[in-house]
């Protein structure tokens, strides 16, 4: 993930090394939570290492094991939050095919709980993700989960219509992310009843923009 970015950032910002022990893995995952514990309760104010590894009941020492700075424990974060995505957008493949447009509606309402709750708690990370996008050296790491949400949006509308061309069904999730995305980035930065309206807005215009790609009229014989 990292051949994209220059050798000075990939050093200062990623972790000095990763867990193979299940006991490291614990000692990381400390860190990592207290680190969205404390951007959650400082808001736009970013954690010190050392409140950090305090709140986390470690060592400075520890910490610094593991990661060279604070700011690539708030980038791990961010890649964890993104990394959440494509799993939540996967059980929406598994689930059983739905044969018309009220079932698929159930569908996007349920990809809609789980992603806005996602957002939400993580609300406080949202600007280390910007700094991500506006950061060339750092935009390679958005750039492959970007990437893997895009097919899997895909693969979820291929499922609802298999004759769906893949083309169009990378082509329309291209748009379902980067519309999800940025609107709710704008809701975020509002309040909650405007992160909800907006939310409503977006799941209105996915509905009106993949409905005619996906046949749902068309009984369950028909996508066979």
């Amino acid at each position: 993930m990292n051949r994209s970015l220059t050798k000075k950032a990939s050093a200062a910002l990623s972790p000095r090394k990763q867990p193979r022990q299940e006991r490291s893995s614990k000692v990381v995952d400390r860190i990592l939570d207290a680190a969205l514990v404390l951007t959650r309760e400082q808001g736009t104010k970013t954690p010190t290492t050392l409140a950090i590894a305090q709140h986390a009941g470690l060592s400075v020492g520890s910490v610094y094991q593991y990661y060279p700075n604070k700011e690539a424990i708030l980038l791990d974060l961010a890649r964890r939050w993104l990394g959440a995505f494509p799993e939540v957008i996967a059980k929406r493949i598994e689930a059983p095919r739905p044969s018309n447009q009220d079932e698929f509606q159930k569908e996007v309402d349920k990809l809609f709980v789980d992603t806005s709750r996602l957002y939400l708690d993580n609300a406080s990370l949202m600007p280390v993700i910007e700094a991500i996008t506006g950061n060339p050296d750092l935009r390679p790491i958005q750039n492959e989960y970007d990437e893997q949400i895009i097919a899997l949006y895909a693969a979820w509308l291929q499922h609802v219509n298999p004759n769906l061309e893949g083309d169009i069904a990378s082509r329309l999730g291209v748009v379902m992310m980067e519309v999800g995305h940025v609107c709710r980035l704008v809701g975020l930065k509002r309040d909650r009843k405007a992160f909800d309206l907006i939310q409503d807005d977006v799941k209105t215009m996915w509905l009106a923009l993949v409905a005619p790609y996906l046949d749902l009229n068309q009984n369950q014989e028909g996508f066979s």
